[in-house]
């Protein structure tokens, strides 16, 4: 079944402005994190289950859903929110980096963000105010789990391609070089010495089949958006 309703009116959003729904049937959370989000200028409700999210949307016409990933019939919860407006854009956070199943359903269900529960207050801070204004993205590690994640699934279902599989680290570095790090750059980022950077981006590139850095970058963007012609084409 599907949950999408008629867009009805909303002011557009100004410059920097975001209206946030959290949807966490912990009370006590729900309200200290509304109370952070409002010190920092931004517009917040609250609701705990499908029909005080319903309430609240058609009475606060939020930009953003704040989902807790821990919140009971979080599935439900999770397509209702993706499907009730196109406008509504949707961050999953209370996730564990050991549950990468998680991680990864939450991405192919199409969230706009992913946070941590290791990652810092500044970082859903910031995550919030760009996937309001129109951004798609998460953070090194949730890009490396879901990187991971892709190849070793590519490995299983081809066993004479396992030695193509990226490490955890292979993967981090990845995203780095996606971010414009020079490899120095990365050593200093990750405390590790600038030859071991220099393996692993020879491994890496290495294993994706790709000859050059923006190869690399182009391969490891194409995987995790869903463009596997992008894939072959870059190898």
């Amino acid at each position: 079944m599907r949950y999408r309703r008629a867009a009805s009116y909303r002011e557009p959003v100004t410059p920097g402005g975001v209206r946030v729904l959290i949807i966490d049937d912990g009370r006590q959370q729900r309200e200290c994190l509304a109370a952070q989000l409002e010190v920092n200028g931004i517009d917040v409700d609250g609701a705990w289950d499908l029909p005080s999210m319903f309430s609240a949307t058609d009475a606060a016409k939020p930009n953003v859903i704040l989902l807790n990933i821990r919140t009971e019939d979080n599935a439900t919860l999770l397509q209702v929110s993706l499907d009730i407006d196109a406008h509504v854009r949707v961050i999953i956070f209370g996730l564990s980096a050991e549950r990468e199943s998680e991680i990864v359903a939450c991405a192919e269900a199409g969230v706009a963000g992913l946070h941590l529960r290791s990652e810092s207050f500044e970082h859903l801070l910031t995550l919030i105010r760009d996937v309001g204004n129109g951004q798609s993205l998460c953070s090194p590690e949730v890009s490396a789990i879901l990187l991971r994640r892709v190849y070793s699934s590519a490995g299983q279902s081809d066993p004479d391609h396992r030695a193509g599989v990226l490490t955890a680290r292979e993967a981090e570095i990845l995203i780095l070089i996606e971010d414009g790090l020079t490899n120095q750059q990365i050593a200093s980022r990750l405390s590790l010495t600038l030859h071991t950077v220099k393996n692993h981006v020879h491994n890496l590139l290495t294993k994706l089949g790709v000859g050059s850095r923006s190869e690399a970058v182009a391969v490891g963007r194409a995987v995790r958006y869903g463009n596997p012609d992008s894939v072959e084409q870059a190898g």
